[in-house]
């Protein structure tokens, strides 16, 4: 497997886990919720550089003991999260081979179990060889999804066709960073990197399945549920 790059988009406050201090800096155990998201691709060898994007006014990062590695870089954010990957994303383009591997993942996803990485890293770069765009973790519902307009149900949609997008999102970084760019031209927001990249290069993106413990610090409530997988997966 080749050597990739990783990039965490942390400039966002995170208002619904109603913290008075941005929710990736809140700590579960010893560590803010941040470094249980960087430690995979730290660990990892074949992660070769992680860029943290920030807040422009940020003053807790420079704190962590993370902050120290010589294998994370940082810089300034944007107003929104499509935004701050595309600023990450133009920071690693200065100095890095466009067409390296990117994995873009949440810094409010804690609970990233090294094997899915592995596994997603393995498909993304399979599905680039054979010219498709890449790949990312996802999920299935339990539930019955339905659209509802005003408070009524307009159209039920087949469960079986549905995924539920996670991170890391894996492409090629010059395809992501240029569908990005294509997206602030016309004015569009996407909430993801999948959403961006499907649209402009429409090309063929890969769902590896991951489990439900990779899921995204929402609310003040998840600490409590981040903290029991933690402690399950062995890392805490």
């Amino acid at each position: 497997m080749e050597e990739y790059l990783a990039l965490i988009p942390a400039a966002g406050m995170g208002s619904r886990a109603q913290q008075n201090m941005a929710k990736q800096f809140q700590k579960i155990g010893a560590k803010c919720l941040i470094e249980y998201s960087i430690e995979p691709f730290l660990r990892d060898e074949k992660c070769k550089k992680i860029c943290v994007v920030l807040q422009e006014e940020d003053e807790i990062w420079d704190s962590l003991a993370i902050s120290k590695s010589e294998k994370i870089i940082t810089c300034d954010g944007g107003t929104s999260r499509m935004e701050s990957v595309h600023l990450g994303l133009k920071c690693l383009l200065e100095t890095e081979d466009k067409n390296e591997l990117i994995a873009i993942h949440d810094a409010a996803r804690p609970c990233l179990i090294e094997g899915e990485l592995n596994l997603l890293l393995s498909k993304a770069e399979e599905e680039i060889k054979n010219e498709g765009d890449g790949a990312f973790l996802a999920y299935q519902p339990v539930e019955s999804v339905n659209i509802v307009t005003n408070g009524t149900v307009k159209e039920s949609l087949e469960r079986n066709k549905i995924w539920l997008s996670s991170t890391p999102q894996v492409f090629r970084m010059i395809d992501v960073y240029n569908s990005i760019e294509s997206a602030i031209a016309e004015e569009k927001i996407f909430s993801d990197e999948v959403s961006s990249v499907i649209n402009y290069l429409k090309g063929q993106i890969h769902a590896v399945p991951c489990s439900k413990s990779n899921f995204k610090v929402t609310r003040k409530e998840d600490f409590e549920v981040a903290t029991k997988i933690l402690k399950e997966i062995g890392r805490l």
